[in-house]
């Protein structure tokens, strides 16, 4: 896993801790003002749930890329792999010297 992908998936992890520990909070406190008062700040509750779908799409497409240049990359590894093969076969195989046969004179085909 690259500096990259473990960037992101720090700042992944982050934002559900963030959000797991909001919820528990919200929870513990049992009075109705409280909850009132959240009502006013439901705009963060949309930006914040939209930033989480943000993150997945993100996870979710560079998976998807990931795993295209890998196929691509074994593809080609392969490919490689089946010429060196064709190589060795023809290196191993004895020298056949070609043989050339002029038909004599006086006979018929």
């Amino acid at each position: 896993m690259n500096q990259r992908r473990r960037i992101f998936f720090a700042i992944f992890g982050f934002y559900h801790v963030f959000i797991l520990l909001f919820v528990l909070y919200v929870e513990s406190r049992k009075e109705l003002s409280d909850l009132l008062s959240l009502y006013g700040n439901l705009k963060l509750f949309k930006y914040g749930a939209l930033l989480g779908i943000i993150l997945f799409v993100i996870d979710v497409v560079w998976n998807f890329l990931e795993n295209r240049s890998v196929k691509k990359e074994f593809e080609n590894l392969r490919h490689e792999n089946n010429t060196l093969k064709a190589k060795v076969y023809d290196l191993q195989q004895p020298a056949k010297t070609a043989v050339k046969e002029s038909p004599t004179t006086g006979t018929k085909a």
